[in-house]
């Protein structure tokens, strides 16, 4: 059972990959390719206040020329738990090397109003990394508008040196998965660190 941002219960249930292709039922989303861009060229844009206020946007120096993670997140959904120390480790592992990671938060109203689960959430996992405050989750699509099919949580964003998304990745394995836990982390340091290959020179699209 999880609980929605606004509190209310949902029951679902899950069936082995063998009994649900014998139930006809459809196969699961490809986390690769179920959220992406309308365009790829395009650089990817967001421009939002942390949780001290300050204004943080994609403009900014400390990214010019940077592979950047940029994380839709909620403190209301458990994934997004698992994934933000996974994140704070990512990110310390690759800082030095020109990796930056920034956490777009989206929580209903009143979560709005009071800061106060935020912060928390930022202390429990040692987020270091931006961790904008942008809307409640009915606005995604609105404030995230260049992001198609973006309705999961948590949905990451690898933009490369231009500021360009080079690959997206939607829903995050917790340990407890075992196997595609470590799978998970394997790729999402693959693609950072080929990334953080390509040369700086020319990353002039922010």
């Amino acid at each position: 059972m999880q609980r929605s941002p606004r509190g209310a219960a949902r029951r679902y249930v899950a069936w082995r990959d063998a009994d649900a292709r014998a139930r006809g039922l459809a196969e699961p989303a490809d986390v690769a390719t179920h959220t992406s861009v309308r365009d790829a060229r395009e650089t990817f844009a967001f421009d939002f206040k942390d949780v001290s206020g300050a204004r943080v946007t994609n403009r900014d120096a400390r990214y010019a020329g940077k592979v950047v993670v940029v994380n839709v997140t909620g403190t209301w959904c458990p994934n997004c738990h698992d994934e933000a120390p996974f994140l704070s480790s990512l990110y310390r592992k690759y800082r030095e090397q020109g990796l930056e990671v920034v956490a777009l938060d989206f929580e209903e109203t009143e979560e709005l109003q009071d800061l106060s689960r935020l912060k928390a959430f930022v202390k429990r996992y040692d987020v270091d990394y931006a961790y904008l405050v942008a809307g409640e989750p009915k606005e995604v699509t609105a404030k995230l508008p260049q992001a198609v099919n973006l309705n999961t949580w948590p949905a990451t964003f690898f933009l490369g040196r231009d500021g360009t998304v080079r690959a997206v990745r939607t829903g995050f394995a917790a340990k407890a998965s075992g196997v595609h836990h470590e799978t998970l982390v394997a790729e999402y340091e693959a693609i950072v660190e080929g990334l953080l290959k390509e040369p700086v020179s020319g990353a002039s699209g922010r």
